[in-house]
């Protein structure tokens, strides 16, 4: 459930660097007011949320569209340390991946 949110989350992000309202006040998020005023950096900093927040939506679906069906069926997986292990790993990386833009918009 929670990479359902992660997912949607990340596109919601995505979908909002695609319209091109990432540096808007009222729509956006918080960006450098150099990064507003600057059509150049405005675009690049769209394109970075679009990009990477997409990425990190189609990685955060993997392990729910992988997991769901094992689920709905018959087949019971087990959840034990190590495959809890390597989930909590999986979403820090996905987490990483969409925090990524964000950074990178307050260096440009």
């Amino acid at each position: 459930m929670a990479f359902d949110l992660a997912a949607v989350a990340s596109a919601l992000a995505a979908y909002t660097g695609h319209r091109g309202w990432v540096t808007d006040p009222r729509k956006g998020y918080r960006v450098p007011d150099r990064v507003r005023n600057d059509p150049v950096l405005t675009h690049r900093a769209n394109r970075l949320v679009a990009t990477w927040c997409l990425l990190a939506a189609g990685l955060a679906s993997a392990p729910v569209i992988a997991v769901v069906p094992a689920l709905m069926s018959e087949f019971r997986l087990d959840s034990t340390t190590g495959f809890l292990a390597v989930a909590a790993a999986y979403a820090l990386v996905v987490g990483a991946i969409a925090r990524y833009p964000f950074a990178r918009i307050q260096h440009l």
